[in-house]
């Protein structure tokens, strides 16, 4: 029994070493975005490590601060972990680990609770600094189309999408405006997951993944 523990643990670390794209994400990444991203990354024969951690922003991949909204984390041929109360990873720590070729940064929503700051476009910058810096191909989805529930965070929303046009441009990391490729409907659903709208949540955060595919 130990032999077969010490086998299997050996096959983690092996599937985890060989991975090539590494995806860090929100709470977008949990549901069925995420699970239908990863599968379909899965089809080009690439291995995946995908880290998602609900109510994260550019802040806590950078400094490691903990969430409490949920996590799940994912390698390719080994089962996949959830979590309530994480600590996000730091992503120095996973280009290390995992030394990807691509690193997928889905990231943006939950800025829309507080104004931006200069420690955003900071924290932002440093992502793309990291991945750049590893060699690894950067690729910035940014947050699809909400239904913001106030006129400060229809603002936000907007400013948002400005800033990550102005931050992430073609020599640092490929941005993907994941707000031109869905429309979150009029009624149902939390106005910020796809997952939570009653009957057809789940097909449009598939189809989302797909287009976001498309354009990797």
């Amino acid at each position: 029994m130990l032999k077969l523990s010490k086998f299997l643990i050996l096959i983690s670390l092996v599937f985890q070493a060989q991975a090539k794209t590494l995806i860090i994400t929100d709470s977008h990444g949990e549901g069925a975005f995420g699970g239908e991203l990863v599968s379909l990354i899965e089809t080009q024969g690439d291995n995946v490590s995908a880290y998602a951690v609900g109510g994260s922003t550019a802040h806590d991949w950078n400094d490691g601060l903990n969430q409490v909204w949920g996590y799940w984390e994912y390698h390719t041929g080994v089962r996949s972990i959830r979590s309530e109360k994480p600590t996000t990873p730091k992503l120095s720590t996973l280009l290390a680990k995992h030394s990807p070729n691509r690193v997928i940064i889905e990231l943006g929503t939950n800025l829309i609770w507080r104004d931006l700051s200069a420690l955003d476009f900071e924290k932002i910058e440093s992502l793309m600094s990291l991945t750049h810096d590893s060699g690894a191909e950067c690729i910035w989805v940014g947050p699809p189309d909400l239904r913001p529930k106030s006129e400060a965070q229809k603002r936000r929303e907007i400013e948002i999408q400005h800033l990550l046009e102005t931050l992430v441009t073609a020599d640092k990391c490929k941005l993907i405006k994941s707000w031109d490729l869905i429309l979150y409907p009029d009624v149902g659903g939390d106005g910020i997951h796809y997952d939570q709208i009653p009957l057809i949540g789940t097909t449009l955060a598939k189809s989302w993944a797909r287009a976001v595919f498309e354009r990797l």
